[in-house]
């Protein structure tokens, strides 16, 4: 009877242990077992495939190297960028080891390792010839905006002009011309030679010397702006861009990747597509369907200095910072094993030497 009690009770724990292993969430299963799903996207430099079909970059390798030290099992998934963060919320996946960034929509998904990488957004677009200088300054000259600064120079010269003979012209002999038109022509001669300091007579009234002395400090602000603007639009003109800042993307139609990046441009009001993966992002670019890639500045650019070698410029962003760390789901076991890892992996002398490995481009 005793021993009948006895593998009863034993049976009794066994079905429950059963029941609790068969209700166990996915997930939970996976990490007690040790047989960890990473997922991965192509997001080069941290996540891609070399041409034996093996995955490798900054963040592949920096799991691997978790993965050794803390002795998981686990294996590779690969998914779009689109569907990795749901499929970590959801427990299909348990760690994410690609180009993920962290935001605080994301955040409110998933959980996030400690960061191993910063930079910011750019801007990627195909690189024109120059243009000549000749062909340069003539479009400067036919634009609308350097007529309008010549004729505000011009109204300046007269203003001047007109000042000078009304409080110079019973003092100063050099104003006694057979007409005003004569003497107003003076003043216009005497304002371009104070301002191109080619040297003239002073003034011998005061309220002329103040206007002298104001109007050569406005001379030197008026041809410093002058010089930097046709600088500026030679330069312009010379690359031929339509994009040179991210000023002017609300202006131009992007494509951009799915996540934070993707709701920047929605505030900034830029016309943008969405794309799952470097290569349709870049056959758009190519086919002239968009006028620039916006993403992360270390995947521009290395895929411009790799796949599209000499064929990309790729413009920073003055934006903040972006961090990208390990994703994992939601209140997982492995959070703090791994951020201790990440820590202790980023500091060391081997880090700094797969950072140079994938961002030497």
């Amino acid at each position: 009877m005793r021993r009948l009690s006895h593998t009863l009770t034993i049976s009794i724990i066994l079905c429950h242990a059963a029941l609790y292993f068969l209700m166990m969430p996915p997930q939970a299963h996976a990490e007690s077992t040790g047989k960890l799903k990473v997922g991965v996207y192509d997001s080069a430099p941290f996540a891609y495939k070399d041409d034996l079909g093996k995955w490798k970059g900054i963040a592949v390798d920096l799991w691997q190297s978790i993965a050794k030290n803390k002795g998981y099992t686990f294996d590779f998934v690969e998914v779009t960028r689109k569907e990795a963060v749901p499929l970590l919320a959801k427990g299909d996946l348990d760690v994410i080891a690609a180009g993920l960034s962290v935001s605080l929509e994301r955040e409110l998904l998933i959980d996030f390792s400690q960061p191993f990488y910063s930079s910011h957004y750019a801007i990627a677009l195909f690189r024109k010839p120059l243009a000549s200088i000749e062909s340069a300054l003539f479009h400067i000259f036919l634009s609308w905006k350097f007529w309008i600064f010549v004729i505000c120079i011009g109204f300046a010269f007269i203003l001047v002009a007109l000042l000078m003979w009304y409080f110079e012209g019973n003092e100063n002999p050099e104003y006694h011309g057979p007409t005003k038109l004569h003497s107003i022509a003076y003043g216009i001669y005497w304002s371009v030679a104070m301002m191109t300091r080619a040297g003239e007579r002073a003034p011998k009234t005061v309220p002329g010397r103040l206007i002298g002395i104001l109007w050569l400090g406005a001379a030197v602000f008026l041809a410093g702006s002058f010089t930097a603007s046709v600088t500026t639009a030679l330069n312009v003109e010379r690359l031929n861009r339509k994009i040179s800042s991210e000023r002017d993307l609300p202006n131009a139609y992007v494509a951009v990747f799915p996540g934070p990046c993707e709701k920047l441009l929605t505030q900034m009001n830029v016309r943008h597509t969405v794309c799952n993966s470097g290569k349709e992002c870049y056959s758009l670019l190519s086919q002239g369907k968009i006028d620039a890639i916006v993403g992360s500045e270390p995947s521009l650019k290395y895929y411009a200095a790799t796949n599209l070698k000499g064929k990309l410029d790729v413009i920073p962003m003055d934006y903040d910072e972006v961090l990208y760390a390990i994703g994992l789901r939601p209140n997982s076991a492995l959070t703090e094993e791994v951020n201790r890892s990440v820590l202790q992996i980023t500091s060391t002398y081997e880090w700094a030497e797969i950072l140079k490995q994938y961002l030497q481009h």
